[in-house]
């Protein structure tokens, strides 16, 4: 049998009272009295006050203990809350100050064999532990049938490819560093365009979308415009062959596109807000890329902030 008592929150130092306990441990409480009442220290007096009320306990609420047969089965000082404070300095600087308390804890037993009987509990709840693992071998075994099926999603992508847009997807394209030179604007077919997500979608989705607008158009002759999307996507998700390129007062231009445009006449004045002219892109054939292509590919590290020429 054992009889528990805890002093919590002393003002005093873990460290410094684990000097105190250390004298005390499995010691009789006859000598552990004995020892505290000549030991000078701060701590020695509150310890003594505690083992007292834990002797008191035993002898008014425990009827299954024999006092005379008790000892300091275990004790423990424990780490409380500390409370920071400041002590003014010189020129307004102050010095933190650390007020530690201590968590006291005093088990008594009058059983000598009490250690071995706590060991055997712990064995016979570690013995019991492996009964208990054995259901979690059965769920493992639902969850390796799940690979199955995630491995015949990918067979429906390829079916019906268009060859066109296969050959588009393995070209490999790069960017053009060096201004153009007069024959390099003959022979320049490609760029990269940056768009939104909602745009992109319209453009790609919905057959009778194929208008796409920007503020400047580019120079040379451009055949093919690939469509790289901000964030959060921030990848070139798919292409168009351009059929031509519209320059024209921004009224006339809705006017003319207004059915085909990827946005709304909301946006597109929000858009050219300030500006003389409007420039289209009428698409002729749109390509959705399967697997949207990092500017890494590219040779490029961030998207165009108008257009890029690629060859």
């Amino acid at each position: 049998m054992t009889n528990k008592v805890i002093q919590r929150n002393i003002h005093i130092s873990h460290r410094k009272a684990s000097l105190v306990i250390d004298l005390v441990r499995n010691k009789p409480v006859h000598e552990a009295i004995r020892i505290l009442s000549n030991t000078p220290k701060k701590f020695a007096p509150i310890v003594l006050k505690l083992l007292n009320s834990a002797i008191s306990n035993v002898q008014h609420n425990s009827k299954d203990m024999d006092p005379s047969k008790l000892y300091i089965y275990k004790i423990v000082a424990n780490q409380g809350p500390t409370m920071k404070r400041t002590l003014p300095r010189a020129k307004g600087s102050a010095d933190q100050l650390f007020k530690r308390t201590t968590h006291l804890e005093i088990v008594l037993s009058d059983d000598v064999n009490e250690r071995e009987k706590e060991l055997a509990a712990i064995k016979a709840k570690k013995s019991k532990k492996p009964l208990v693992v054995e259901p979690v071998a059965k769920v493992e075994t639902k969850k390796v049938a799940k690979p199955s099926k995630v491995e015949t999603k990918p067979v429906e992508k390829d079916e019906n490819v268009d060859p066109e847009l296969l050959k588009r997807e393995q070209q490999v394209l790069k960017v053009v560093e060096k201004t153009a030179s007069q024959k390099e604007e003959e022979t320049t077919e490609t760029i990269m365009i940056s768009t939104s997500p909602k745009n992109a979608q319209v453009l790609f989705d919905d057959l009778e979308k194929n208008v796409i607008f920007y503020k400047t158009t580019p120079v040379n002759k451009v055949l093919r415009v690939l469509v790289y999307v901000t964030s959060p996507t921030k990848k070139v998700v798919g292409e168009f062959d351009l059929e031509s390129v519209e320059i024209g007062a921004i009224s006339s231009i809705w006017r003319k596109y207004n059915k085909q445009s990827v946005i709304s006449k909301k946006e597109y004045d929000a858009y050219y807000e300030g500006k003389d002219k409007a420039h289209a892109l009428v698409s002729k054939k749109a390509y959705k890329y399967r697997n949207p292509k990092d500017l890494s590919e590219y040779n490029m590290t961030k998207g165009p902030s108008g257009f890029q020429y690629l060859k």
